[in-house]
């Protein structure tokens, strides 16, 4: 027994004994991890020494003696401090997410790999001009030797047992590349979602289901569109053979509103407290650990000898700041919803092999793909092709489909947008954003003297006629794509004489320059509106006052739904039938509606547009998901509220397509999925929208080891705002950062963003700054005092 007793306590000795030794080797993995902040360090590539000062929150002024250097310490601190971040960029958009995460990335990377990234990415980088091919070969240079100078490989790769591989120049590439994936159809999905209603449906239902505008719009040069009435007659849509709960219905998780995208907005030197420009910019993302950004600041010198400083906001995986102010100017973007990509329907021969061109019948072209999985043998994928681009899948009458995308062509990418840092005036910023390479943005700069402007930045293709809102044939040559604009040929507005300028992913102008654009699915105008609005209600503003109006959470688009439900749908009948809802009308009768964390009329009101939303179009989106399953209904939900609130004014007969079912059982069932929905497990006057809209910030690694969800994640707060205001915020999306300076007036400009700038759990400043960003205060723009001080030598 005692024999027994010993070698059970020496195998118990042993097994400690071994676990801590491996919780020791693996606290010094992870600790080795973290990227040198004081010190010196010798890496290849520098011509001479750089500077490297942190402050408290990590954010870095790097100071070199020439922009090639800046660009190589940029990478090194890139890599980090965020090298896996920049890993995920790069294989999100070459289609190799599967050799990291295994085969449930398997079928986004098919999906990805029809547009052949990875080898486009490569032909961009050999033609780009001999200063941009230095600054990316330096940059490159700078994340090598970055990641070389860790004393171990990024935790993550611990975790995933896995080893990062080097960076690549067309890496580079790839990173922009992945913000076309983010902000652009990449299958043309809304597109074929109007071409089916188009051929389903007769012309006065298509013009119904897709206006050209509503009461919200708020254009910069005061256009104005109109919706369309109500038809006289309605399509039939078949109630047999309906399936419940498909894949692609309409969204029921109270969700469906959010929409890739930014606001800015700007005002003048002559009602501006600095006598410069204000620029106020927070661009719209999905929010993860680490955040999209990084916080940086530039000093240099340029090849004429004179001084540079930058600040702004960085993309780990490119050397260029992406926003910020040179003291010159400063610059913000929203993402256009310009017409950037067509979808084209192929005339073939009989048997599929050749598809007809204006210049005769082509045979397709063959790629073959071969994706690494972790851990399984690769998957093999064949690719055909068009001279226009890629087969990306058929119609409902089995034609097949090819994508023209601004992103396979060479002019999507380039870094012409580093000239930026340079710029005097407004006039200089907008050649530089004419010229630039990147997903199309709305530009709104503002120079030093007080000018201020909206351009695009990024190409803009040149169209032989106006078509693209439909899938068509390109076959006889009439549409086709002329190369792309000019700068000359960009639209543009500055020096507008209300000194006030805004956009918010709405339709921003009219006329010839909305035609040169083109209509890829604008957001509805309530955002800008409200932004406009109050833009106009002041006369004077300084960068606080610009910040409020990010920060304005009034549910000025809600208001007339809080009015339709208390005087329609909770009406004199439907109180004596259900005197529960009395207690509802109490809540939803108060004056300033506000999506506020405490805010249980908010969340009702919200959600039951939604639910009533859903309801009305769900036999029309299950039929045409039956029809065609890329038919996607959350591609034209902004665009349905304006018929949507036709119909529940006019209540036409002739639109209900159920039997037994009447205008107000309509209202009354979205009562009562509303309710329900809000009162699982408690009273109704508990389940406040803060409930709702609790940030899940989680670190992407963590969805696969959830137990380190407490180290590495960000807290689970509740958030004030929502989509239809300028305050946009869900639960792991909305402003990516916030942003308001005036050029030469940097001390008092104001700078947050939420996470942080570390991607490493144990660095000093992991969260710094995201309770600011949580409350919104009003952080200073440039760095603070400095912290951390490092010298990068050259080997």
């Amino acid at each position: 027994m005692n024999k027994i007793k010993t070698v059970f306590l020496s195998s118990l000795l042993i097994i400690l004994l071994i676990g801590s030794m491996f919780m020791t080797w693996l606290y010094s993995q992870v600790n080795s991890a973290l990227p040198k902040l004081d010190g010196t360090s010798k890496i290849t590539g520098l011509t001479q020494d750089v500077y490297i000062d942190r402050d408290v929150q990590g954010i870095p002024t790097i100071k070199a003696k020439n922009r090639t250097d800046l660009a190589v310490a940029t990478g090194f601190i890139h890599a980090q401090e965020r090298f896996f971040q920049m890993d995920l960029l790069r294989r999100n958009a070459a289609g190799e997410l599967s050799s990291l995460f295994g085969e449930k990335a398997l079928d986004y990377d098919k999906s990805i790999r029809l547009h052949r990234f990875r080898e486009r990415a490569t032909v961009i980088f050999k033609q780009l001009p001999d200063d941009q091919l230095r600054l990316i070969k330096a940059y490159t240079t700078g994340v090598n030797e970055g990641l070389k100078d860790l004393k171990a490989k990024p935790f993550e790769y611990l975790l995933l047992q896995q080893e990062p591989e080097q960076w690549q120049e067309a890496d580079t590439i790839l990173t922009v590349l992945s913000m076309y994936l983010d902000l652009q159809y990449k299958e043309g999905t809304r597109e074929r979602t109007l071409g089916l209603i188009k051929t389903e449906f007769d012309q006065p239902t298509f013009a119904f289901l897709n206006p050209k505008g509503s009461i919200w719009d708020a254009a910069i040069d005061g256009s104005q569109f109109f919706p369309s009435q109500i038809p006289d007659k309605f399509w039939t849509v078949p109630n047999t053979n309906v399936q419940k709960n498909i894949k692609n219905s309409t969204n029921k998780d109270y969700k469906s509103e959010e929409f890739p995208g930014s606001n800015n907005w700007a005002v003048s030197g002559a009602i501006s407290s600095t006598g410069s420009a204000i620029v106020a910019n927070d661009m719209h993302l999905g929010i993860r650990v680490p955040n999209t950004w990084f916080r940086a600041s530039f000093e240099y010198s340029s090849i004429s000898s004179e001084s540079i400083k930058v600040t702004g906001l960085t993309l780990p995986g490119t050397p260029l700041m992406v926003t910020g102010s040179n003291e010159n100017i400063a610059w913000g973007f929203t993402n256009s919803y310009g017409d950037w990509n067509d979808v084209i329907v192929l005339e073939t021969n009989e048997d599929n092999t050749q598809y007809l061109t204006p210049s005769g019948f082509k045979e397709f072209t063959h790629h073959k793909q071969i994706i690494e999985i972790s851990g399984q043998e690769p998957a093999e994928l064949n690719l055909k092709e068009t001279v226009w681009g890629p087969v990306i899948g058929v119609n409902n009458k089995q034609q097949s489909l090819v994508l023209r995308w601004v992103a396979h062509d060479i002019q999507a990418v380039n870094f012409y947008a580093q000239k930026l840092e340079q710029a005097k005036d407004i006039d200089q910023a907008f050649i530089v954003a004419n010229k630039s390479g990147i997903p199309a943005q709305n530009m709104m700069v503002g120079d030093k003297s007080g000018d201020i402007g909206w351009t695009i930045a990024g190409p803009i293709p040149k169209k032989s006629s106006e078509f693209g809102e439909i899938p068509t044939s390109w076959s006889d040559g009439t549409n086709f794509w002329q190369g792309y604009l000019t700068p000359e040929q960009y639209p543009k507005i500055q020096k507008p004489k209300k000194h006030r300028l805004w956009t918010a992913n709405s339709r921003v102008v009219g006329g010839e320059m909305l035609e040169k654009l083109g209509n890829g699915g604008y957001a509805l105008g309530a955002r800008s509106q409200q932004i406009r609005n109050n833009l106009f209600a002041k006369e004077l503003f300084d960068e606080k006052a610009l910040l409020a109006i990010a920060l304005d959470n009034n549910a000025i688009f809600l208001k007339r739904w809080q009015t339709f439900i208390l005087k329609e749908a909770l009406n004199k009948q439907s109180l004596i039938t259900q005197p529960r809802w009395q207690e509802v009308k109490e809540i939803l009768s108060v004056k300033n509606l506000k999506a506020t964390t405490d805010s249980v009329a908010y969340r009702f009101v919200r959600n039951y547009r939604i639910n009533l939303r859903d309801a009305i179009f769900e036999h029309l989106n299950q039929h045409l998901v039956q029809l065609d399953k890329s038919f996607n209904f959350h591609t034209i939900r902004h665009q349905i509220e304006t018929p949507l609130w036709q119909l529940i004014n006019e209540q036409p007969d002739n639109f209900l397509v159920t039997k037994n079912k009447n205008w107000q059982n309509y209202f009354t069932d979205a009562l009562e999925k509303t309710y329900e929905d809000m009162t699982l497990d408690q009273p109704i006057n508990k389940a406040t929208w803060g409930q709702q809209n609790t940030a899940n910030i989680r670190h992407p690694i963590t969805n696969g080891v959830p137990f380190l969800s407490k180290w590495l994640n960000m807290p689970a707060t509740e958030l004030p705002g929502d989509s239809y205001m300028p305050l946009v915020q869900g639960t792991s999306f909305g402003a990516s950062e916030r942003m308001v300076v005036s050029p030469g007036h940097e001390e008092s400009g104001i700078l947050h963003m939420p996470t942080s700038q570390a991607g490493h759990p144990w660095s000093p400043y992991y969260r710094a700054g995201h309770q600011d960003w949580e409350q919104g205060n009003a952080s200073p723009f440039l760095p603070g005092k400095t912290k951390y001080s490092l010298i990068l030598q050259s080997d």
